[in-house]
């Protein structure tokens, strides 16, 4: 905790001096002062060592010399030291300095009058308070990273329980990804449901920014699909079967709480009774890449972003799948560590990655996107397959 005062420790010969450095004290604005006293320097160096001071002033004599103050500047630095010589000497002020000292004056020249003594105090206290001042903010500022770092690990811990296993077989499907987060927690999520035996919901979602909240919104999102399954479950709402209703559920929700926050969305359900695949876009971009045996391409469909706007456009296809299919999802961070010059370039870039490591998952993907990559990258980076084999 900061003081209300600062703290003079007076080291050595300074009987003579005391009254005049009571005096040039008195005449600082800065806070009260307490003075401590030490008569050796083996003592100085014990109080040091249990305690801050602001100022150290040390009267050299024939048991204290200057080779002593190295040993009370490395104790005390970085605030400063003042010392008193006992008679002028060249050669002693030099190595006074030399050893560690801020000023030096000859005990003999200091009286209640002497200014330039009472200024040198005052700028040294003054110097004392700057540096106790940083270190208070400095003390204060690793307090609040340590606590911002315990709860940025209880806020991942909470997001990674909320992701599905990173490979996971339901409803006839497997579905794997990947994420890399630019910071400690991810904006982008993805996640699998399994609705009923046959039907399974699939999404990934890139929230707008960085950090604790936009990953907040992904807990937000995580509940609120989980909500629309539990309505199914008992009858009260079937918009759990609609990619588009849920959209429209997930921006009206994501408005009502007023955080400012958006995101951009594909959300799939895949029937296996009949092999189709019903989906709605919300502003995300790149499209899903599809890779059957007729070939792969994007897939077509646009929407607005959801969180953005009271009344969005939201588009639903429905298209027949093959008995065989991979879907392959990327969040827009990919685009962006990509370094083909055009759109198309990069888009072109995903297809014939995807084409090339075909069924070997986001992990080989990334790979071949953006080989040694591990983290550092300027925006969150989401992978997704989802395929039938």
């Amino acid at each position: 905790m900061k003081h209300t005062y600062q703290t003079i420790l007076l080291v050595g010969h300074v009987a003579e001096a005391i009254d005049s450095i009571v005096v040039a004290c008195s005449q600082t604005e800065l806070r009260p002062v307490k003075v401590s006293t030490a008569y050796n320097c083996e003592y100085a160096k014990e109080l040091l060592n249990e305690h801050d001071f602001s100022l150290v002033i040390a009267g050299l004599s024939k048991t204290f010399t200057v080779d002593d103050i190295a040993s009370l500047t490395e104790l005390h630095s970085p605030k400063p030291i003042l010392v008193l010589l006992p008679e002028a000497d060249c050669d002693q002020v030099l190595l006074a300095l030399r050893k560690g000292a801020n000023d030096v004056f000859i005990q003999s020249e200091i009286t209640d009058t002497n200014k330039e003594f009472s200024n040198s105090i005052s700028k040294l206290l003054l110097l004392a308070d700057l540096i106790e001042k940083k270190l208070h903010y400095r003390n204060e500022l690793e307090k609040s990273l340590s606590e911002l770092q315990i709860d940025q690990q209880a806020a991942l811990q909470i997001q990674q329980n909320m992701l599905p296993d990173k490979e996971l077989n339901v409803g006839g499907l497997l579905a794997r990804y990947l994420l890399i987060p630019s910071l400690y927690l991810s904006g982008d999520f993805v996640d699998v449901v399994s609705i009923d035996a046959d039907k399974t919901m699939f999404y990934l979602a890139d929230v707008s920014g960085h950090g604790a909240s936009s990953a907040l919104v992904t807990v937000l999102l995580k509940n609120m699909t989980n909500r629309l399954v539990r309505n199914y479950n008992r009858s009260s709402s079937f918009d759990i079967l609609s990619p588009v209703s849920t959209l429209y559920r997930i921006n009206s929700e994501l408005l009502d709480t007023g955080l400012g926050k958006h995101l951009s969305i594909f959300v799939g359900l895949f029937d296996n009774s009949d092999a189709s695949l019903t989906y709605a876009v919300g502003g995300h971009h790149p499209m899903p890449i599809l890779t059957d045996k007729t070939g792969t391409r994007f897939l077509e469909g646009r929407g607005m972003p959801v969180g953005l706007f009271p009344e969005p456009l939201f588009d639903e296809r429905k298209l027949q799948l093959l008995d065989e299919f991979e879907i392959t999802l990327f969040s827009d961070g990919i685009l962006e560590m990509l370094t083909e010059e055009s759109m198309s370039a990069k888009e072109q870039k995903l297809i014939d990655v995807v084409i090339a490591t075909e069924g070997a998952g986001p992990d080989m993907i990334k790979e071949a996107l953006l080989p040694g990559l591990i983290n550092d990258a300027p925006d969150d980076i989401a992978i997704m397959t989802v395929c039938r084999q």
